[in-house]
């Protein structure tokens, strides 16, 4: 019965960060999508952006705060590994959220209509850069295998895991899938047909620039000999999810070509899953990569029984209450707009 309750919290954990990704990563794309707007439409884009994400953008960072309890409360070994060797990271990261949030309020709802719009704009465009930078930055870490079980001087222990190539390839794999899901998104979004046609060929330099990424994670991988890339091809599971986001690419150019916003954020949303899927087939359950090859497992970090009862219930129950009643938010503002392409 405990290891059904780890698990149950494991899946809870895993749907938390698709969901994150999947729907507060369209909102940081949305900020980088701001940085390549022509000034002149510089407006007229941030106003719809904020029609877009505006009335739930909130709601999205729920996901986040969720992985922090499930870790914190079920799996404290963990939590406490992460948030001491990757502590400057995870800092810059949640530094980003609340810029990110700030200037997002003060640029649409502040009284005075004056020149501190234009910073308002500029922090919320660089904080959307630099969280998912650094929140794949994280996951880099973790994979890389560079972290001090013990230890050492300042630099060996809390910058050396994070600051290098490959974690900052991850990070830049991590902003260009965010920003394809947001450009995704927003072709949906009512705006006009100048903003449809926009969309789709930043969807599509991103989607590129989403696979040249990825590809470049697996060069680095292989070539600072990380066992992720032996790992990886030798998952069945892994290989599965990566086969089927492959060949969603073709489904999804094809898709480009026709009024069809909810059949692109569908697929979008398939291919972020199962990159996902391969992710943590690899990886699962490990957590962390230590220097001396050593592992942390979320199955040998898991909390007490009792623990666990109280926060899969927690979960469960959370679910049954604030799960229709998000649906219901989804449904009343975002229902409401009239989109420019049938399904």
């Amino acid at each position: 019965m405990e290891g059904l309750l780890v698990w149950i919290a494991l899946f809870f954990l895993a749907l938390s960060l698709y969901l994150y990704c999947l729907l507060g990563g369209a909102d940081f794309g949305a900020g980088v999508h701001e940085l390549f707007v022509r000034r002149s439409q510089k407006r007229a884009h941030e106003d719809l952006v904020k029609s877009a994400i505006g009335p739930v953008w909130e709601a999205n960072h729920m996901w986040l705060i969720i992985i922090v309890v499930i870790l914190f409360v079920g799996f404290p070994r963990a939590y406490s590994e992460l948030s001491i060797h990757l502590h400057v990271p995870l800092t810059l990261m949640l530094i980003g959220v609340i810029l990110r949030g700030c200037a997002f309020s003060f640029r649409h709802y502040d009284s005075v209509e004056d020149g501190s719009r234009k910073i308002y704009s500029a922090v919320f465009s660089f904080s959307s850069l630099l969280t998912p930078i650094m929140f794949g930055v994280i996951i880099g870490a973790i994979m890389l295998g560079k972290i001090q079980a013990e230890p050492t001087d300042y630099y060996s222990t809390y910058i050396a895991p994070w600051a290098n190539p490959f974690c900052l390839v991850v990070g830049l794999f991590v902003l260009s899938i965010f920003a394809f899901v947001a450009a995704i998104y927003m072709i949906g979004e009512t705006g006009g047909e100048p903003f449809r046609v926009d969309y789709i060929g930043r969807a599509k330099i991103f989607h590129v620039l989403m696979i040249v990424m990825g590809a470049g994670v697996f060069a680095l991988a292989h070539v600072s000999g990380l066992p992720f890339y032996h790992q990886f091809f030798n998952n069945p599971l892994a290989i599965g999810a990566f086969t089927l986001a492959t060949l969603s690419h073709l489904a999804l150019w094809r898709l480009f070509g026709v009024r069809a916003a909810w059949r692109l954020r569908l697929i979008s949303g398939f291919q972020l899953l199962m990159v996902i899927v391969a992710w943590l087939a690899v990886i699962s359950p490990n957590i962390i990569f230590y220097a001396d090859q050593s592992t942390l497992s979320l199955l040998d970090a898991a909390a007490g029984p009792g623990t666990m009862t109280m926060l899969v219930t927690a979960l469960v129950v959370g679910v049954l209450i604030f799960l229709p009643l998000l649906i219901y938010l989804f449904a009343v503002f975002k229902g409401s707009s009239k989109p420019m392409q049938a399904i």
